[in-house]
């Protein structure tokens, strides 16, 4: 049952990807850590191909023995975890009960890969349990052997953001580290595409990156980087028919996945849209509640992302008006005939920088992105264009007014930059325009 799940127990065998999401290193250095380490994101974004290559770097670089790592995917069969564990030790003659001997800790330093290595503790055992969310019950059987076993060591993986948060809430809490893995960021589209050093001079490579970063608007999955267009539209129509029709219903109860699918083609109409559910449901003929939850299902399967309009309360900001894009602008080939430039690139840059809010007053002034980072607020306005009067920039001065803040970002489309404010209580706002290439290659994140 287990062994065709775990080639590299054959001496030699490395899955071998060697190009590195920047996830990567944030998992490496959970290595070491007792809590169950937890990723989850859309299909198709790699997130088994992590767990393989902290397989091999387990292997290559912290010289764990190849019988200390099981790997198990739930995609075709789902046995219980007690049953796998079983079998492995039947298969490798590891005892789990053994209690870890802790020869030489080498926690701290620093392995040639420049990641923080794991202790050097020679039976503790690195579990991979890959799509968990298809496993019933799989948070009471991982509690089990977390709360009994002091040598086991959990990486899950799952395709359902609510399935696995719900359940961990529920069995896992305080055990475990939630970590997404989102589609590609344009840094590393241009890894996969084997043009690193563009974004290492992008100076020197400006219309190198220009060209790129066209591409990278409907490409944001490995598998589709070099693709064309039609083979890249297909590909994406097939993934969220996959998810809309298949993984949804399973998590969620849904009564009309058609709809779900329409609602989406109304949100790559009109990225960025105010949650309006009154009228719209109206048009859909459905209630409001059945469509806030559609709503939810397609936000909690990494379909769509949600900003709050911001307020200097961020717990009341929850309560106002919502804002929607894609989470991928890569479904626009899929979802929409029309490609609204100005609008795809206000769509990536609210998913690229996580963003969390906009801002709308009543007065219809408003900024698309808003980032609130260790108390530090950064407005962002999307320009997507060369030409911008100072009068097209108003907005980030009134907010800036508002929230007192000295520094705001306008994204443009070649143009490079500064503008100031003279603000009204007498201080000043500098805005820094950047265009969307650049500043998605050095792009802030919410933290």
């Amino acid at each position: 049952m287990i062994e065709k799940h775990n080639f590299h127990w054959k001496e030699g065998f490395f899955y071998g990807f060697p190009i590195k999401r920047e996830l990567f290193a944030e998992l490496a250095k959970e290595l070491d850590t007792k809590q169950v380490v937890s990723v989850t994101g859309l299909r198709r974004t790699g997130k088994s191909t992590l767990l393989k290559q902290l397989a091999d770097h387990l292997m290559s670089v912290e010289k764990i023995p190849r019988e200390n790592i099981l790997f198990y995917s739930f995609d075709e069969e789902q046995p219980k975890i007690q049953e796998i564990i079983k079998e492995y030790q039947a298969r490798t003659g590891k005892d789990i009960s053994k209690k870890i001997e802790k020869d030489v800790s080498i926690t701290g330093t620093t392995n040639p890969e420049g990641e923080t290595g794991v202790s050097n503790e020679t039976d503790k055992i690195f579990v991979f349990l890959d799509e968990v969310q298809k496993l019933e019950g799989w948070q009471d059987q991982v509690k089990y052997y977390y709360d009994n076993y002091a040598n086991i060591k959990f990486f899950i993986s799952g395709s359902s953001s609510l399935f696995i948060r719900k359940h961990t809430r529920e069995s896992l809490a305080g055990r475990i580290r939630e970590f997404i893995l989102p589609p590609l960021s344009f840094r590393e589209f241009l890894s996969f595409r084997g043009k690193k050093e563009l974004a290492e001079k992008p100076l020197m490579f400006e219309d190198s990156l220009k060209t790129e970063f066209l591409l990278y608007q409907k490409r944001q999955f490995v598998e589709i980087i070099s693709e064309s267009e039609e083979k890249a539209g297909q590909y994406v129509q097939t993934l969220l028919e996959k998810v809309v029709y298949h993984d949804i219903p399973k998590v969620f109860p849904i009564g009309n996945e058609d709809l779900l699918m329409r609602i989406l083609k109304i949100i790559a109409a009109n990225p960025g849209m105010l949650s309006d559910y009154e009228s719209l449901s109206k048009d859909l003929g459905i209630s409001r509640a059945t469509l806030s939850n559609y709503f939810f299902y397609l936000e909690e399967s990494f379909l769509i992302i949600k900003l709050y309009n911001f307020s200097a309360n961020l717990l009341s900001s929850e309560k106002k008006m919502k804002r929607f894009y894609l989470s991928s602008t890569s479904f626009y080939a899929a979802l929409n005939n029309g490609m609204d430039e100005p609008k795809i690139v206000e769509n990536l840059v609210a998913a690229n920088t996580d963003a969390k809010h906009f801002w709308r007053t009543p007065q219809k002034y408003e900024v698309d992105v808003i980032l609130e980072s260790n108390g530090k607020i950064t407005p962002i306005e999307v320009k997507y264009r060369n030409s911008i009067p100072s009068k097209d920039l108003k907005n980030l001065a009134r907010f800036a007014e508002k929230f007192g803040v000295s520094t705001a970002f306008a994204i443009t489309k070649d143009s490079f930059g500064k503008d100031e404010f003279e603000l009204r209580d007498g201080k000043k706002l500098n805005i820094i325009l950047v265009p969307a290439w650049s500043f998605l290659l050095e792009i802030p994140k919410e933290n």
